[in-house]
C-alpha cells in the first residue's frame, strides 16, 4: 500500500508539473487556433504580440517586460467557472510565467474581486506557503485592485484582481526569481485601459488576433452547432471483430461478451463521485466540447446486466471505445515520439482535463508498435452503484493512440488486476490508405483536414495496414520500475483477415517486447 500511493503522489507530481516545467520549451504560435476575425462579446478577444496583450472585450493592454522572454502557452479548459483570457511562460532558469482569466460574478458564489483573492490566499495559506504580502488594495489607471504575494518553495507569486463589467479580473505574476517578479509586477502596474473600440488600433500591426489559451467561446458556438461526433461512423460488430471503415480500424475483443451502446464505469464513477463532492467530474466548457465531439464507438461486457442494469462484481468485466477528433482539442498534443518524456506529460495532463478517470492512474508508460505511439496508463478505483453497501474497487487502464487526426481511447476495467491484463492483451490493426474520410471538426460547411500523425501526408504508395497491442503488462513485472510487456506488431491486412499480433508459430507466451516507461522528472 504505501509503494502504490507513493508512485501515485510521484506520477500526480509528473503530471501536475508537466505544464510550468516543460512551458520555458514550447513554440506555439501567437493564437492557438488559425487567426479569425475578432467575434463581438467574447471576453476571450484579444490581440497579442511578442511585445503586448491587448484585450478588445475589457478594453485594456499589458505590456511584457522583454527580460521574461514569454511565450503563448496552450491549455486545456479550466476545471471551474473561469473563463481563461491569457498564458504566457518564459524560459528557465527564471520561469516567469502570467495568467490572467475572467470570472462572471454576477449572481455567483463568489461575489467580488476581494472575495474571491480571498478565497485564494486562505486556500494557499492551507496548504503551506510564506506569505511575503497580506491581501490589500491598490491603484492601477483608475482602477482598484485587490493583491496578495506568497512564496512556494522557490516559486514566488502576486495574484491581483479588480472588477469590469460584471466580472472579476484575475492576474496571477510569478517566477523562481524575486527580480522577475517584481519586473513583472512593476509592468502590470502600467497596465493601460482604453474604449474597447481602440483595441485592434492600439494593439500595433504586428498582433495577431488571439482567442486565449483554452477553447474560445466562438470554437465553443462552433462545435455546439456542427458537433462533430455527429459526423463520425459508429462502426459494425461481426463476432467478435469490430470494424470502423471512417477511422480504418478493426479491434477484436473477448469472444462471448456483450455489446452495449456505452460504457459503464466511467459514468458510474462521475455520478458517484458528483454525489460525494458536489463537484462537476470536469469544467462546464471542456464537458461541452466532449459532448460534442467524443463519440463512444463500442462497449464490450464479459457479462450481460440483469433487467435492473446491474452486473455481478466478480462477473464484471469492460472494454470500451471511444474516439474524438484531436483537431476539436487544439492545445492537447499527442505525442509522436514515445521517448519525449515531456511531451507525454504535457499530453497526459491535457487528457485529464477531458477525461477524468485519467487522474487516478497511478503508472503511465509508452510504447511504438506498427509504427505508432501508444500511450498507457493504469490505476485502480473504488465508487458505489445505488444500492451497493460496500465500494467496489477495480484495476482500470486507459490505452491512447492516434489514426486519420482522431484520438482512441481503449477503456479496459476488471475486479482484479490479473484480469485486467488479460484484457489489454488485445488485438487492433490501421488501415493505411491515403484517399480516406479524416477526422474533422468543420463548421458552416468549411471541411478542415487534419494532418497525418507527425504533421506530414502518408505516402502514396501507403496502401498496407499495420497491425499491433495494447500492452499486456507482464504478471511478475515490478510497477516502480515501469516494466510492462507488449506483442511485437506485425504487418498484415484486417480488411481479409482477423489482425494477429504474433509471429508465425509464436503463442502468447513467447517473443514479447518491453514498453519504455514515462522516465521521471528530474528535479531541478
Amino acid at each position: 500500500m504505501t509503494l502504490r500511493r507513493t508512485l501515485f503522489l510521484i506520477l500526480i507530481c509528473l503530471i501536475g508539473r508537466a505544464g510550468l516545467d516543460a512551458q520555458s520549451q514550447i513554440t506555439s504560435p501567437l493564437s492557438t487556433v488559425e487567426p479569425t476575425a475578432i467575434s463581438q462579446g467574447d471576453p476571450e478577444e484579444a490581440f497579442l504580440s511578442p511585445a503586448r496583450y491587448t484585450n478588445a472585450y475589457f478594453g485594456f493592454e499589458f505590456e511584457f517586460p522583454p527580460e521574461a522572454r514569454l511565450k503563448p502557452v496552450p491549455m486545456p479548459a479550466a476545471l471551474d467557472r473561469r473563463i481563461q483570457l491569457l498564458e504566457m511562460a518564459g524560459p528557465t532558469p527564471q520561469h516567469a510565467a502570467i495568467s490572467i482569466s475572467a470570472y462572471e460574478y454576477k449572481g455567483k458564489n463568489w461575489t467580488d474581486a476581494k472575495g474571491i483573492l480571498r478565497r485564494q490566499l486562505d486556500q494557499d495559506l492551507y496548504t503551506g506557503v510564506e506569505e511575503l504580502h497580506g491581501l490589500s488594495k491598490t491603484v492601477i489607471d483608475g482602477h482598484q485592485f485587490y493583491y496578495f504575494e506568497i512564496r512556494r518553495g522557490v516559486e514566488q507569486h502576486v495574484a491581483l484582481a479588480t472588477e469590469l463589467n460584471d466580472y472579476v479580473l484575475v492576474a496571477v505574476l510569478q517566477a523562481n526569481d524575486p527580480k522577475m517578479v517584481k519586473d513583472l509586477t512593476s509592468a502590470f502596474s502600467r497596465l493601460k485601459f482604453f474604449p474597447p473600440r481602440e483595441a485592434e488600433s492600439n494593439a500595433g500591426s504586428v498582433a495577431a488576433p488571439y482567442q486565449g489559451p483554452a477553447v474560445s467561446s466562438q470554437r465553443l458556438r462552433q462545435l455546439k452547432t456542427h458537433p462533430p461526433a455527429e459526423s463520425m461512423d459508429r462502426g459494425s460488430v461481426d463476432g467478435s471483430v469490430y470494424r470502423n471503415a471512417q477511422i480504418g480500424l478493426t479491434y477484436e475483443f473477448p469472444s462471448g461478451w456483450s455489446v452495449q451502446p456505452r460504457g459503464a464505469v466511467e459514468p458510474a464513477v462521475e455520478r458517484y463521485r458528483e454525489k460525494v463532492t458536489g463537484e462537476p467530474a470536469m469544467g462546464p466548457r471542456e464537458r461541452d466540447v466532449v459532448k460534442a465531439c467524443r463519440r463512444t464507438l463500442f462497449s464490450a461486457w464479459k457479462t450481460k446486466p440483469d433487467d435492473d442494469g446491474q452486473v455481478p462484481y466478480d462477473d464484471f468485466g469492460e472494454v470500451t471505445l471511444s474516439a474524438m477528433p484531436l483537431s476539436c482539442f487544439p492545445n492537447i498534443h499527442f505525442p509522436d515520439d514515445s521517448h519525449d518524456a515531456e511531451a507525454v506529460r504535457r499530453f497526459l495532463q491535457g487528457v485529464s482535463f477531458s477525461q477524468p478517470l485519467q487522474r487516478d492512474m497511478t503508472d503511465a508508460r509508452t510504447f511504438q508498435a506498427g509504427g505508432k505511439t501508444y500511450v498507457l496508463t493504469r490505476g485502480s478505483i473504488a465508487y458505489k452503484e445505488e444500492g451497493d453497501s460496500l465500494s467496489r474497487r477495480i484495476s482500470v487502464a486507459l490505452a491512447l493512440t492516434q489514426h486519420r487526426g482522431y484520438l482512441l481511447v481503449w477503456f479496459f476495467a476488471a475486479p482484479h488486476e490479473a484480469e485486467l491484463r488479460e484484457l489489454m492483451n488485445a488485438k487492433v490493426g490501421f488501415d493505411l490508405e491515403t484517399e480516406t474520410r479524416e477526422a474533422k471538426s468543420s463548421v458552416a460547411g468549411s471541411p478542415e483536414k487534419t494532418p497525418a500523425p507527425g504533421g506530414s501526408a502518408p505516402s502514396e504508395a501507403a496502401s498496407a495496414a499495420s497491425t499491433s497491442a495494447v500492452p499486456s503488462p507482464a504478471p511478475e513485472s515490478p510497477v516502480v520500475k515501469g516494466q510492462s510487456e507488449v506483442n511485437p506488431a506485425l504487418t498484415g491486412n484486417p480488411m481479409t483477415s482477423r489482425p494477429t499480433l504474433l509471429k508465425p508459430g509464436e503463442t502468447t507466451e513467447d517473443g514479447q517486447t518491453q514498453g519504455k516507461p514515462v522516465p521521471k522528472k528530474e528535479s531541478q
